[in-house]
C-alpha cells in the first residue's frame, strides 16, 4: 500500500529536520520509548572501507498500529504520540523524527509487530530519502508467534564511520538525552544498548544524591524527583511540572544555582494538581501564581515550592559536606595550605577543631575559598586557626564578613557553627580525659586491690600495649619495632634455651630467671645539633605482687649489654631507654635514684653512653599523668571518684580473676577511644 504524505504549508526539506546523525539516532530511540519499549538495541557492522555497512535499531515496544498509520506516518508536523504519551523532550518533533534518517541514510525500513485485539500482526514500512512524500508499506499479516516491537533498518548508509559510531562517542550523547528518563523509570528496567554495550545512567546522574519522594499537600499527592547530574548541563536548574497524563505543563528555575557550588540538578514534579493548568504551546514559561484560579490552589503551590526548596537544600548540604571534605584534603595534600599540627593528642584535637570549622564555612559559603591564591588560602586558614584557639574565637565571624558579604541568616548560621564546634571540641576534650582516667582507675584497682589475681601477661600487658602515653605523651607516638622483638626472642632463647622458653616454672624461679614482659617501641627524635636519632623504648612490666629489686635491674642490664653487642643495634645514632615498672621498689633501687640525681631525670637508675634505665613505681606513672593534665583537669572540674565508682559498678558481678579480666576488657575498650 502506498500512503501519500499530506504536506500543507511547508515542504519537508525546509521543516527543520535534523542533519546531525546523533540527534537522528536519538529520535529513533525516542520513538521506541514512546511506544513503551523497555529494551532498545542499536546494532551496526562495519564495511571494508571502515564505514558502516549495516545499522538497525530494534525495540520491544507496542509496535506501529496499521489502522492508525495515516494519523502517524501519513501526517506531517503532527504526531499523535506527542499528545498521548510521555513527552518530556525539550522540543516535540511533531512527526519529523522518522525522516531524520536522511542525515545518514537513503532508505529506512520499519518491520513492526503490533496487537490488534488479541491477534499479533506484522508488516513493513519503507521511506526513501528521494521520495519522502511517499510511504510504502505492506499489508499486515497475522503471525502465530513472537512479540510486539519495531525494528528499523537503514540502507545506503553514508557519512557514518566506525569512529563516529564508537561507543565512547555515542554514550555521552545518549546519556545526556536519556539518562533522566532511564533514572525516572528505573522500576521498568529500561535498557538502551549499542552493539551489546548498555548505557549506564549512573555515569551521568549522581544516584546517591538523586531521590524520589512523595508529598501530600491539601489532599494532593505530589511525586517529586530530584535528579543531581554528575556534570554541568546546558539548561538552567529547573523544576518541571507534569500532570497526571505525564504532559509537561510548565517549568520554573530553582534558586539553587550558584556557580561556585556546581550543584547541577533538576526537579521533576508529577501530580493531578497540574491537570487544570492550560498547556503552554509555545516556549515553556515559568510557573506563576496566576496560573492557579483558587486561593486554595495558590496556597498549595506555595507550600509545595517551600518543600521543594527544603528538599534541595538538604541534598545540597550532603553534597557540600562531601565537597568540603575533598577541598580540605586538597588543602592538606596538594596545595599544602592547611596549618601543620603536632602529632600528639592535643595537636590532633586542634586539627580536628579547625577541620570542623573550615568544613562548615565551606558548606555555608564556598565563595570564601573560591579562586584564592595559595598564599591567601594559607593566610586565611592560619588566622582562622589562631583565633579558634584564643579568647577571640567569636571574632572569626567579623573576619569572614570582611571577606564575603553574609546575609542575616548566614551570619546567624555561622555564629551557631562557632558555638557548635566549640562545644564539640570541649566534648571531645572531656571524652578524651574521661577515657584516659578510666585506664588510670582500672589500673589502680588491678595493681593495688586485685594484685593477687592479676598478672602482667593477661592484664597489665594488654592494657599498656594500647596506652604507651602512661610513660609520657611522646611515647604514644612510638610504634612497635619488630626487629627489636626478634632480638628479644633471640636473647630469651640464649638465656633459657629455645625448647624451654614456655616451660612451666615455680613462681619464685620465674621471678628470678625470666624477664616477664618487654615491649619494644621506637621513634625519631631531634638532637641539640639539628640532627635526628632513633630513640628505642623498652618497657618491662612486672606482676603487681613483684618488688622491683636489684636482681630485676640486673636482668635489664644483661639485656642492655646484649643489645650493645649486636652490630645491627649499636649505632651512635640510636638512643635506648629501658623502663621497669613495679608496684614497689626496694632500698637498693632507691639508692640508685640518689646516685643519678645530678642527671636531672626522675626515675633514672643507670646511664651508660646512649643507654638509660629507669625504675618507676605504678604510683610514679599515675602521678605523672595527673601532673601533666593538671591544668586541663582543673578547668574541666573532673570528678575522678565518681568515675572510679562507675567503673567498679560495671564489674560488680565478678570476683577474683574474673573481675580482673572484666576490668581489663573495659580498659581495652577505653583504649580504642582514648588514642
Amino acid at each position: 500500500m502506498i500512503i501519500p504524505l499530506s504536506v500543507k504549508n511547508q515542504s519537508i526539506e525546509t521543516s527543520g529536520i535534523t542533519s546531525d546523525y546523533k540527534e537522528a539516532l536519538c529520535e529513533f530511540i525516542w520513538n521506541g520509548l514512546e511506544a513503551n519499549a523497555t529494551e532498545i538495541d542499536m546494532n551496526y557492522r562495519s564495511n571494508t572501507a571502515f564505514g558502516i555497512g549495516e545499522l538497525s535499531i530494534e525495540d520491544n515496544g507496542d509496535g506501529i498500529n496499521y489502522e492508525e498509520l495515516k494519523d502517524t506516518f501519513g501526517a506531517f508536523l503532527t504526531s499523535r504520540k506527542n499528545l498521548i504519551s510521555l513527552k518530556m523532550k525539550s522540543k516535540a518533533n511533531k512527526g519529523k523524527g522518522r525522516f531524520s534518517f536522511s542525515s545518514f541514510s537513503n532508505i529506512a525500513k520499519w518491520t513492526t509487530a503490533y496487537k490488534c485485539g488479541t491477534t499479533l500482526k506484522k508488516y513493513e514500512i519503507v521511506l526513501r530519502d528521494d521520495k519522502k512524500e511517499i510511504i510504502d508499506c505492506t499489508d499486515p499479516v497475522i503471525v502465530r508467534t513472537g512479540k510486539t516491537g519495531t525494528k528499523v533498518e537503514f540502507y545506503n548508509i553514508h557519512t557514518l564511520t566506525v569512529e563516529n559510531m564508537d561507543f565512547e562517542i555515542l554514550e555521552p550523547v545518549l546519556l545526556k538525552e536519556f539518562s533522566w528518563f532511564l533514572y525516572l523509570y528505573k522500576n521498568r528496567d529500561i535498557k538502551i544498548s549499542v552493539n551489546g554495550s548498555p548505557v549506564d545512567y549512573s555515569k551521568y546522574i549522581n544516584t546517591d544524591l538523586s531521590e524520589k519522594v512523595y508529598k501530600v499537600i491539601n489532599n494532593h499527592i505530589f511525586e517529586i524527583n530530584l535528579i543531581v547530574w554528575q556534570e554541568s548541563i546546558k539548561e538552567k536548574f529547573c523544576c518541571y511540572f507534569f500532570d497526571s497524563n505525564n504532559s509537561l505543563k510548565c517549568r520554573e528555575t530553582t534558586t539553587f544555582n550558584r556557580n561556585t557550588i556546581s550543584f547541577n540538578h533538576s526537579v521533576i514534579i508529577k501530580s493531578s494538581f497540574f491537570d487544570n493548568i492550560d498547556d503552554i504551546k509555545s516556549q515553556l514559561e515559568s510557573v506563576q501564581i496566576s496560573l492557579f484560579y483558587s486561593e486554595e490552589d495558590k496556597k498549595t503551590y506555595k507550600i509545595l515550592r517551600r518543600y521543594i526548596s527544603s528538599f534541595i537544600e538538604k541534598k545540597m548540604g550532603i553534597y557540600m559536606s562531601k565537597r568540603a571534605e575533598d577541598e580540605i584534603k586538597k588543602m592538606m595534600d596538594e596545595r599544602k595550605t592547611f596549618p601543620i599540627f603536632s602529632d600528639d593528642v592535643y595537636g590532633k584535637m586542634r586539627k580536628q577543631n579547625l577541620v570542623r570549622v573550615t568544613k562548615e564555612i565551606y558548606k555555608l559559603e564556598p565563595k570564601i575559598f573560591y579562586k584564592l591564591k595559595p598564599v591567601q588560602e594559607k593566610s586565611l586558614l592560619g588566622f582562622l586557626n589562631l583565633l579558634l584557639n584564643s579568647e577571640e574565637r567569636e571574632n572569626v565571624l567579623s573576619i569572614i564578613e570582611q571577606i564575603v558579604e553574609l546575609s542575616p541568616k548566614q551570619r546567624e548560621d555561622f555564629s551557631d557553627i562557632l558555638k557548635k564546634t566549640r562545644l564539640e571540641n570541649i566534648i571531645d576534650s572531656i571524652k578524651f580525659i574521661e577515657n584516659r582516667y578510666k585506664v588510670i582507675e582500672l589500673l589502680k584497682t588491678i595493681v593495688y586491690d586485685l594484685s593477687k589475681f592479676a598478672n602482667e601477661r593477661d592484664h597489665i600487658q594488654k592494657i599498656i600495649e594500647q596506652h604507651f602515653w602512661l610513660f609520657g605523651e611522646q611515647y604514644n607516638l612510638a610504634c612497635a619495632d619488630q626487629r627489636m622483638q626478634k632480638a628479644l626472642e633471640k636473647y630469651t632463647n640464649i638465656l633459657y634455651g629455645e625448647n624451654n622458653i614456655n616451660a612451666v616454672l615455680r613462681p619464685d624461679a620465674e621471678q628470678d630467671r625470666r624477664m616477664d614482659i618487654f615491649m619494644c617501641h621506637s621513634r625519631e627524635v631531634e638532637t641539640p645539633y639539628e640532627t635526628s636519632l632513633e630513640e628505642n623504648i623498652i618497657v618491662e612490666l612486672k606482676a603487681p605482687k613483684v618488688l622491683l629489686s636489684k636482681k630485676i635491674l640486673r636482668q635489664i642490664e644483661d639485656y642492655m649489654d646484649f643489645i650493645r653487642r649486636q652490630p645491627d643495634f649499636n649505632s651512635a645514632f640510636r638512643r635506648w631507654k629501658f623502663i621497669a615498672v613495679c608496684k614497689e621498689v626496694d632500698q637498693d633501687v632507691k639508692s640508685r635514684y640518689d646516685f643519678c640525681k645530678d642527671k636531672g631525670k626522675t626515675g633514672l637508675v643507670i646511664q651508660v653512653e646512649n643507654y638509660e634505665v629507669y625504675a618507676y613505681t605504678w604510683d610514679d606513672v599515675f602521678k605523672r599523668f595527673e601532673l601533666q593534665h593538671a591544668a586541663l583537669l582543673k578547668r574541666l572540674n573532673y570528678d575522678r571518684e565518681y568515675l572510679a565508682k562507675g567503673l567498679l559498678e560495671e564489674a560488680k558481678d565478678h570476683e577474683g580473676r574474673e573481675k580482673v579480666d572484666k576490668m581489663t576488657k573495659i580498659a581495652m575498650i577505653a583504649g580504642s577511644e582514648a588514642n
